[in-house]
């Protein structure tokens, strides 16, 4: 039996706060029509023990566990995987986000007929009680994800989310993080497949105490390293999955763009290149030879070396490109 909305809760070692979560999720969709899926993602707390409490009281709440800890990603495919709702809600469990702001997203969704909406700790009207290193945290993966991405949203990891089950449905079964940059991944995907993004605006207070330096750094460099994995599947040299052929005319391209700027500029303005490379084009051009021809079969060899190799190229990307059985940049099979 489908819902009109799912929420899924993904709760690692939340079990001090996991009870109000339910309670509150609950209070602020009570005339709504809706499920509760709470993941315990493998807690070392009683995290799944106070949940399945909250579950015997609430016939709207379901439990999912499992072990070892996994990661906030792989926890949402799992919640997803029981959810009915028509619309489905990601929300994290720890309190910070007021479960009454779903809400917030699903006006937002209804008045500009979006198919996922996010909250926004960038947005101009929310309201946010964040220390300061935080700030600074998500400032610069903000940026580094807009340089990247170009994404048409301001903020991607703030964890409340709202979307419409068949974009999920086509999405998610394309994602690989399991760790924290799976919010990344997803809007990216959502963003490539075509599908419009709203911005909310949130209530936000920290309510978790001071991490450790040494563990913050940590998880930075692993949300870093997994987007720049989410950033390589996007990119077109992934996409193209070069063959040996392949990279040979890439290198033979760049040494001839080298080579022919070198000679150039050693013809017209008597450049000398490092050494060795200058050794080099001694040795290759043969000693003996004037010194200006040596200059001009370099950059007429680099020349055509560049011609060649650019041809070359444009061979094997046009054949990738008209093969009927290759997938778009992000898993869609060709029509």
């Amino acid at each position: 039996m489908s819902r009109q909305i799912s929420v899924i809760l993904p709760a690692y070692n939340e079990g001090a706060v996991i009870a109000n979560s339910i309670e509150q999720t609950a209070l602020a969709l009570a005339d709504r029509d809706y499920e509760i899926i709470v993941v315990d993602d493998g807690s070392a707390d009683d995290t799944a023990a106070r949940a399945t409490q909250a579950a015997a009281a609430n016939s709207r709440v379901q439990v999912v566990r499992y072990q070892p800890n996994h990661g906030k990603g792989y926890a949402l495919k799992q919640g997803f995987a029981r959810a009915t709702g028509e619309l489905v809600a990601f929300l994290d469990a720890d309190a910070d986000l007021p479960p009454r702001q779903l809400l917030t997203l699903w006006n937002v969704m209804e008045r500009e007929d979006a198919d996922a909406v996010i909250g926004s700790k960038r947005h101009r009207d929310s309201k946010l009680d964040y220390p300061l290193a935080r700030r600074v945290i998500s400032w610069g993966y903000f940026t580094m994800a807009h340089f990247l991405f170009g994404l048409p949203v301001r903020d991607t990891q703030t964890g409340i989310k709202l979307f419409r089950r068949e974009v999920l449905e086509q999405v998610l079964p394309n994602l690989e993080i399991e760790g924290f940059a799976f919010d990344l991944e997803l809007l990216v995907a959502i963003h490539l497949y075509g599908y419009s993004i709203a911005e909310a605006p949130v209530v936000l207070t920290f309510g978790r105490g001071s991490a450790r330096p040494l563990t913050l750094l940590r998880a930075s460099v692993e949300v870093a390293l997994d987007t720049l994995h989410v950033f390589y599947r996007v990119s077109f040299w992934n996409w193209l999955s070069p063959g040996l052929a392949f990279k040979f005319w890439g290198l033979m391209l760049i040494g001839g763009v080298m080579a022919g700027g070198v000679g150039l500029g050693h013809l017209l303005n008597n450049f000398v290149p490092p050494s060795p490379f200058d050794a080099v084009v001694n040795i290759l051009l043969l000693r003996f030879l004037n010194r200006t021809l040596r200059d001009a079969l370099v950059v007429s060899g680099g020349l055509l070396i560049v011609v060649i190799a650019a041809l070359q190229l444009n061979r094997h990307i046009v054949a990738a490109f008209a093969r009927k059985d290759r997938s778009d940049f992000w898993g869609q099979k060709r029509k």
